[in-house]
């Protein structure tokens, strides 16, 4: 039988996301209510925060730019998103019993999208949240009559001590189930001390929580309709719903707009290791259609399957990043920019301590000095101390490069049918990196700055005095110099005629 093609095969079913506030899940949500129209209701599991309910949450997400196509063409989607408050880091994912009967008695399809991304939370923290909260929902999908598709959201760097790594299960780190009740029974603080013990040769708590989680949903296989979809560094969106969409400066955006601003003048990268990026919409494209296929092609197999969505054949070096950055200034220079983008990288902690304490800290501490005199909050030495422990948290990442085998995620591309391509198609032939990043640093500068693109040409104007001044200073700095060399070598002189006389 000729399987249904996509909006067909999600039409008239219920869903849940989890994760739905957070950048890859926000996108997944407006992907799903744009291009499957017949989709009955999505759930969403949202926990109050900073005393917002998640109704007040979810209102705020629906006024962003991501979501204008839908409330101008079909605001009546937004009918289909039921709320649930709920916290993935409690037991039975904190949701009320009325809540959690009616998912288990509705839902058909699961993305579960929802993690702590942050590389310095504790590792309680971090157990509780991506491993715990994981085998929670595994232990409500175990209960779902009607599920056919299962959908983990994990990352291609929970393997990263690895210099390869396959579209296959691993070894353990340690043992999931042994660990989750270990950080129940024990101190938080006594498990900070005992971190390094757990996570070995993984660089963060993130990481190795999120290796956890996988083996978590490597022991439902054969159980439950598994896949695990492995991104790699998910950064703003190719084309949909609008282009260079982003919410966060994770990844290469913080970089290119720190530096385009000025605020970031080194770093502590290899510029010649190829990161691989991943945009938005191409993600959540390729999820769609990996759950579309475990259900409708291969019938709900329980043999577990995974996908590591990475571009490593479109992807571009570091220095080539940095350049694009520099490139785009010129031709649309940043407003209220402090100093011209330079492009100092280093590849050691203590080069980086010093470049940060001259390059960053002196220069900050000066203008907030200045701040200060002149009535104004200063801000730039606290945010140079954020900017300097990021450096060190990501430095792993930025020195190193990883080979991610994706044949499975390329030929997923394959699966899909005609009819579905101009929704659901993921080619990255056409994907162009230097325009793509190009596009990247622009909408970061619309969405993530709210600068007024209008006004290139008074900001060009500045950037051009800026650039001036800067000359005047290493100028004067240069003829400083040579003036106290020739006065001490004069001084050195006379002295020595004074001596002799």
């Amino acid at each position: 039988m000729t399987p249904a093609n996509i909006p067909q095969f999600y039409a008239n079913k219920k869903i849940l996301i989890t994760g739905g506030t957070g950048f890859l899940g926000k996108v997944l949500l407006e992907k799903l209510l744009r291009s499957c129209p017949a989709i009955d209701k999505i759930y969403l599991i949202i926990r109050s925060s900073r005393g917002k309910k998640p109704e007040a949450r979810f209102e705020e997400i629906k006024q962003l730019a991501l979501f204008e196509k839908l409330r101008t063409e079909s605001p009546a989607s937004f009918d289909k998103v039921v709320l649930m408050e709920g916290d993935m880091s409690e037991l039975n994912l904190g949701l009320s019993p009325a809540d959690y009967k009616t998912l288990v008695q509705s839902v058909s399809i699961v993305f579960h999208v929802a993690a702590s991304v942050r590389f310095d939370d504790d590792l309680s923290d971090a157990v509780k949240m991506n491993a715990r909260g994981t085998r929670e929902i595994c232990q409500m999908a175990m209960q779902m009559k009607k599920l056919v598709t299962f959908l983990y959201v994990s990352t291609t760097y929970c393997n990263c001590d690895r210099k390869v790594i396959d579209e296959k299960i691993y070894p353990a780190h340690a043992e999931w189930d042994k660990t989750i009740e270990i950080i129940e029974k024990v101190d938080p603080a006594i498990m900070n001390i005992l971190t390094p013990k757990f996570i070995g040769s993984l660089p963060n708590t993130y990481t190795f929580s999120k290796s956890l989680s996988e083996h978590v949903i490597s022991h439902y296989e054969g159980k439950l309709p598994v896949i695990i979809f492995r991104p790699s560094i998910v950064i703003s969106s190719w084309q949909e719903p609008i282009a260079g969409w982003i919410d966060n400066f994770n990844g290469p955006a913080g970089l290119m707009l720190g530096a385009g601003k000025g605020v970031i003048r080194t770093a502590i990268i290899n510029p010649d290791a190829v990161p691989d990026y991943m945009p938005v919409d191409i993600a959540c494209k390729a999820m769609i259609v990996a759950a579309w296929k475990k259900a409708a092609k291969d019938n709900s197999d329980k043999q577990l399957t995974i996908y590591n969505c990475s571009s490593r054949s479109k992807s571009i070096s570091s220095r080539e990043l940095v350049k694009i950055a520099y490139d785009a200034f010129w031709v649309a220079p940043m407003h209220d920019i402090l100093w011209i983008p330079t492009s100092h990288y280093c590849q050691n902690e203590t080069v980086l301590y010093f470049n940060v304490l001259f390059k960053h800290l002196l220069p900050a501490l000066i203008a907030d000095t200045i701040f200060n005199l002149s009535g104004r909050k200063p801000m730039l030495v606290k945010l140079h101390r954020k900017i300097y422990k990021a450096m060190l948290s990501l430095s792993y990442f930025t020195l190193r490069e990883w080979t991610f085998k994706n044949e499975n995620f390329l030929n997923l591309s394959k699966a899909i049918l005609p009819d579905d391509k101009d929704s659901f198609d993921y080619d990255f032939s056409d994907i162009d990196p230097n325009e793509f990043f190009l596009r990247a640093m622009m909408g970061g500068r619309q969405y993530l700055l709210h600068e007024d693109m209008s006004k290139l040409e008074e900001a060009r104007t500045k950037a051009y005095r800026i650039y001036y001044f800067e000359i005047f200073l290493k100028s004067s700095f240069v003829v400083w110099i040579v003036w106290l060399i020739n006065y001490l070598h004069i001084w050195q002189t006379l002295a020595s005629m004074t001596m002799m006389s």
